[in-house]
């Protein structure tokens, strides 16, 4: 496979980008041997779907915390700026493009499942997997469960949001939620190990079809569905046959790239980062201090 065909390496990207900002420890990601897998209780028309997304609401305070909304009427936008997609290639402007709620329910008017709950559900990208799995993926569980949704479409943006949404995945399903993951980092849900995996081979951003385009949008909606019913054990992963409108030798060359030119700039950065996250430690500390 030429290397303009290749699917982006995050983990690996992701390394070299947090070296060149001055990281000496590399982030360990999320890796199982065993994956848990629920069959379909029931057919796939007789259920009710919940979809989880990695963005967050439109009036985000900065606090990262797991968030509901309703579907009827659907977010117009959601804020995304907080994290790593791929900003450069892509713009998530269009909500459909990573929350494709509108063509999942075009699809159950048309019978294919049962509906949509009546709310749809928000968790934070965290790099602690400790919190995500001990806090995150159970308070996500505890509110699907209250939805009565049967099954979960789960749309990550970012490397870490694969991640997250891998180990949600994972823990719906223990807990006998079917899932189906949409998304664009294959080597970070892999990695992992997911039940049922739909991969989009975009940008970082739009794992549900380019923007605007409602009929690419609709088509992988229901290729995912169709994964639900075709699945029989875990890691089950499906190529969408869709391409993204840029040649891959451009795209895939701009996510997270270290260059001689740049590494200057990077480094400093990463100082900066480094500063304000010691300068956020401290005033915690105070304030602990202080009750």
């Amino acid at each position: 496979m030429a290397e303009a065909d290749t699917p982006v390496r995050y983990m690996e990207r992701t390394r070299h980008y947090y070296r060149a900002l001055g990281y000496a420890n590399d982030y360990v990601w999320a890796t199982f041997d065993d994956v848990p897998f629920t069959p379909l209780p029931r057919p796939l028309s007789d259920l009710r779907i919940g979809f989880i997304t990695t963005a967050s609401p439109a009036d985000f305070d900065g606090v990262k915390r797991v968030w509901s909304a309703p579907v009827s009427p659907p977010p117009a936008s959601l804020f995304t700026d907080n994290v790593a997609w791929d900003k450069e290639s892509t713009h998530t402007n269009d909500r459909a493009s990573f929350l494709p709620i509108e063509a999942a329910s075009e699809w159950a008017r048309e019978g294919i499942f049962k509906g949509l709950t009546a709310r749809f559900h928000g968790v934070p990208t965290e790099y602690s997997q400790r919190k995500t799995i001990e806090e995150d993926a159970p308070e996500i569980l505890a509110r699907v469960r209250q939805d009565g949704a049967d099954a979960a479409i789960l749309c990550p943006l970012c490397p870490v949001c694969h991640q997250t949404t891998s180990l949600v995945a994972r823990h719906l399903e223990a807990g006998g939620i079917p899932t189906v993951i949409i998304g664009s980092a294959l080597d970070v849900v892999e990695h992992c190990g997911v039940p049922r995996f739909y991969f989009t081979d975009f940008p970082l951003g739009n794992p549900c079809g380019h923007p605007w385009e409602r009929d690419m949008q609709r088509e992988i909606v229901r290729n995912a569905l169709k994964l639900f019913e075709t699945a029989r054990a875990p890691r089950t992963t499906v190529n969408s046959p869709f391409a993204w409108k840029e040649d891959g030798v451009i795209w895939r060359a701009r996510y997270g790239r270290v260059t001689p030119e740049n590494r200057e700039q990077l480094l400093k950065l990463g100082n900066e980062r480094r500063a304000r996250q010691a300068d956020a430690k401290q005033a915690s500390a105070g304030r602990a201090a202080a009750k």
